[in-house]
């Protein structure tokens, strides 16, 4: 009897010691690095890198969570006792942040949290809309990593702006700015440049004494026309009355000609612009604007007033028309250097009687 029970006693021991090996023999999970690729950055990775995490106990890799609530996808088949490979994910949707955020692994040995930094990446600018900027009107800027913009700076002057996400900006351009400047976008990240080329701007007739043709005069059926009318949207501007005279089928007026308003590098017709605020006493007051060429050539375009109130008309030189306005070519293939003459008055043909239009601030714009 004594002898069995020292050999049960024998046994327990034996069992005993054979359990604590098994449990020395246990390894608890535990990362020693987490190394981006590339660039070797330890514990710091920019979104969408490969960061390879090394330590022991890591094989049997279950789920890997980021800020407590972002689940990161991975290839089990890179995983290992000692390491395995996850791409750092970024989703504003999903909650995606900058800086330093808990990451938590969960492995076939246990589970664990460590610290890693999510950087910021430098900025890009891709695009400008439009390609060519305009000095006085809005720019959109897109690109890559538009976050937590500090600043925007055109030739080191701060500019407005308004973020409409993290690829796409609009800023506000002064009327003053310069072609050739660069443009500065400014982010904890670092910052994008770009060199910002303007459209040409000539400005024909402000109607205050500015401009490359200042001395208007009006022919053919007027009734009335002031080239100093007060109380424009930039100060004066003109009024041209026509009453309903046939007499000569036609009036207008204009500043007369003399040299081109573009350089000979600007014959593009598809990127000339003619702006022009108007105005008029009735809808449908019908506008007849009429270009002249240093040999001879006319080109028109027509249009009707729906709004009286002030606004800006952009036309397109390309879509002038010959005969006046009224025939069937175009002015695509005009050579816009060699605009000289702008007029402007009342199609007489289809407009109310009395149309009395009013016109300020005529530019031709290249771009």
């Amino acid at each position: 009897m004594i002898n069995k029970i020292k050999y049960t006693i024998l046994i327990l021991f034996v069992l005993t010691a054979f359990t604590a090996c098994d449990n020395d023999d246990a390894v608890t999970a535990n990362v020693d690095a987490m190394v981006a690729e590339p660039g070797d950055l330890l514990n710091q990775a920019f979104p969408l890198n490969k960061v390879r995490v090394e330590g022991k106990g890591l094989e049997g890799l279950k789920k890997i969570t980021l800020d407590n609530k972002i689940d990161i996808s991975f290839n089990p088949n890179y995983n290992s006792d000692k390491s395995f490979i996850f791409t750092i994910p970024f989703d504003e949707k999903l909650g995606s942040r900058f800086g330093k955020q808990p990451i938590t692994f969960v492995t076939g040995t246990g589970s664990l949290t460590k610290e890693i930094e999510i950087l910021q990446p430098v900025p890009t600018i891709t695009k400008t809309i439009p390609a060519v900027a305009t000095p006085g009107f809005p720019l959109e800027i897109e690109g890559t990593w538009f976050y937590n913009i500090s600043s925007i700076t055109l030739g080191g002057k701060a500019l407005s702006y308004t973020v409409k996400s993290s690829t796409s900006v609009i800023i506000g351009l002064p009327a003053n700015a310069v072609s050739g400047s660069e443009l500065v976008i400014t982010t904890p990240g670092g910052a994008a440049k770009q060199i910002i080329n303007f459209a040409t701007i000539v400005l024909v007739s402000d109607f205050d004494g500015n401009g490359v043709r200042t001395e208007w005069t009006s022919y053919g059926d007027i009734e009335s026309f002031n080239a100093s009318t007060p109380g424009g949207p930039t100060g004066n501007y003109t009024t041209l009355v026509w009453g309903g005279s046939n007499a000569n089928g036609y009036n207008g007026s204009s500043a007369g000609g003399g040299a081109s308003f573009l350089s000979t590098s600007n014959t593009d017709a598809t990127k000339a612009y003619i702006d022009i605020d108007v105005s008029a006493n009735v809808v449908g007051a019908n506008f007849a604007i009429q270009l002249n060429t240093i040999d001879g050539v006319n080109y028109g375009y027509n249009f009707k007033i729906t709004d009286v109130n002030w606004t800006t008309k952009t036309i397109s030189i390309a879509d002038f028309k010959d005969n006046y306005g009224f025939g069937s070519n175009t002015a695509a293939a005009l050579n816009v250097s060699k605009i000289n003459e702008i007029k402007v008055g009342v199609a007489q043909g289809d407009s109310p009687n009395p149309s009395a239009i009013k016109f300020d601030n005529i530019k031709i714009r290249y771009q």
